[in-house]
């Protein structure tokens, strides 16, 4: 077996015999030679071969060799090139003007060869030492760099799924993450049916959405229903097969499932993630692996979370619709009454996002929470005394505190059923209308007086609507005035009473609320 070169020295030197003598014995021992004869011709090899020591002799013509040596330490192609100085001259000075100039060793002629040879191994164990080692710290860099980035794509992943609101959404940023990290040429997310022992496919990447719509895998076929039932990752160099009669091969495959932790369903495997096409058509690597697998378990709890927010919200809506009316079989307040509030909360809210300064505050969810919680208003009614509550006249003083207190108790009862750990968006705007619903803008309103914009803006929602119900409708102690006048009290208590914003709103839209009250004429009702 041929022994692999100790490596390359530049012999610079003029005289012709002595340049013989070092390129014999450096080739005998192993080395690999190239040779100079000046300065310039020494610079242009270096460049050019990057040889791993220079033997440079002092006195060479054109450029000498203290001259060609600070020329290489300062380039920072050659730079690294360790230099061993040859040279008749021995003084101090001369030594240390060699050292300066960037020579790792300093030899005097006439010299033993047996200790050239010596310091020349000694000063290339070294070179290749530094290099192993500049090399490990690259490597190094290199996969720190890699890491920091799968960690930050992670980290962003994360974040992503916090501020998720949608189902969609959440897978969406499964694809997308796992491109950002793998940059893999195609991606299939195959999520269980409900109700089925199928895999559909639900999203894609590089592959055509009209085959990605026909995918449909038995659970107990083929290797995405491996993949389900183990509830194993399954990694291979090469891989082919067909799906509902698309044929596919990949030279790089990997195959994840998504697994429920959650106690409350107990579903086990919810899905299958399909990753091929890595660049270089490589397999995928360890770190990649165990990446996308946590980017599959970080999916998996947030379908969870999501699952459970919106079973949790689905037995709040079905709740509130019940006690929404608790209050109506004491009050004798009609589901005319709620229906119309809920439904001009409805309208006045559309026509708020439509136009003025709230259109960003009020979504899509705002305005489904809020035709949610209208009915509740007024829930906190069911702790207020008989007497009070059905009394055909108005009102003391005494007893309308009492009344006011509806407020306070509908917060209570409603707070009781608040997770901290799991918040409901519905239950929080049910208690912040119940509370709230009385406050004036200007601050004369009760429980607290609150101000302007420190009332919930669904509390001032329901202010403005519940007031024109009421001024609409017949109540115990007055009667049902026109709509004419109900507009002109909300006109006339804008920025006192209500929201200008939302008067505004109002003032555009105001016939629907008359046109809506005239389809839904109501018995006596009390609303104070």
């Amino acid at each position: 077996m041929t022994e692999k070169p100790a490596g390359t020295v530049l012999i610079v030197e003029d005289d012709a015999e002595l340049r013989f003598i070092l390129i014999a014995n450096l080739r005998a021992s192993g080395f690999t030679t190239l040779d100079a004869d000046d300065g310039y011709e020494a610079l242009r090899i270096a460049q050019e071969r990057l040889p791993d020591v220079i033997l440079m002799d002092v006195g060479i013509p054109e450029l000498d060799g203290i001259a060609a040596t600070r020329a290489l330490k300062n380039d920072p192609v050659t730079e690294h090139i360790p230099v061993i100085m040859l040279t008749a001259r021995s003084r101090t000075e001369d030594v240390i003007q060699g050292l300066e100039a960037g020579a790792t060793e300093y030899l005097a002629k006439p010299f033993d060869i047996a200790e050239l040879l010596a310091r020349v191994r000694t000063v290339y164990r070294l070179a290749a030492t530094r290099r192993d080692l500049d090399e490990l710290n690259s490597n190094l860099e290199a996969e720190i760099s890699v890491k920091t980035r799968h960690l930050q794509i992670l980290y962003d992943f994360m974040q992503s799924l916090n501020r998720a609101t949608k189902r969609e959404a959440i897978l969406d940023q499964i694809i997308a993450c796992i491109r950002d990290l793998t940059g893999a040429g195609r991606i299939s997310l195959l999520m269980r049916e409900r109700g089925t022992d199928d895999l559909v496919c639900e999203r894609a990447f590089g592959i055509d959405w009209t085959i990605c719509n026909r995918i449909r895998i038995k659970v107990a076929e083929g290797i995405a229903g491996q993949v389900f039932r183990s509830g194993k990752t399954l990694s291979a160099r090469s891989i082919g097969g067909s799906t509902s009669g698309h044929t596919y091969a990949a030279e790089s495959f990997l195959s994840t499932p998504l697994v429920s932790t959650s106690m409350a369903t107990q579903e086990g495997v919810i899905g299958v993630i399909n990753v091929t096409d890595r660049p270089g058509d490589s397999p995928f690597l360890a770190e990649e692996i165990d990446c996308i697998r946590s980017i599959a378990d970080a999916a998996a709890i947030a379908l969870d979370n999501f699952d459970r927010r919106r079973q949790l919200e689905q037995s709040v809506k079905v709740l509130l619709r019940t006690v929404g009316h608790l209050a109506e079989y004491r009050d004798e307040e009609t589901t005319a009454h709620l229906a119309r509030v809920t439904e001009m909360a409805r309208i006045l809210a559309l026509e708020t996002q439509r136009h003025g300064p709230y259109a960003g505050l009020i979504t899509d969810d705002f305005i489904e929470n809020l035709v949610q919680s209208a009915p509740m208003h007024d829930i906190g009614k069911v702790g207020i005394p008989d007497e009070i509550l059905t009394k055909p006249g108005k009102l003391t003083d005494e007893e309308f505190e009492i009344m006011k207190t509806h407020t306070e108790i509908g917060r209570r009862v409603l707070s009781q059923a608040i997770d901290p750990e799991h918040p409901v968006a519905l239950l929080d705007m049910c208690i912040d209308i119940a509370y709230c619903h009385h406050e004036r803008f200007d601050g004369a309103g009760y429980p607290r007086g609150l101000h302007g914009p420190q009332i919930p803006l669904a509390a001032r929602i329901i202010a403005l609507v519940d007031a024109y119900d009421a001024i609409t409708s017949d109540r115990r102690y007055s009667a049902a005035r026109t709509h004419a006048e109900a507009v002109a009290v909300i006109r006339q208590d804008s920025g006192s009473h209500f929201d200008p914003v939302l008067v505004e709103s109002f003032l555009r839209i105001e016939t629907d609320f008359d046109q809506l009250r005239a389809s839904q004429l109501d018995p006596i009702v009390t609303n104070r």
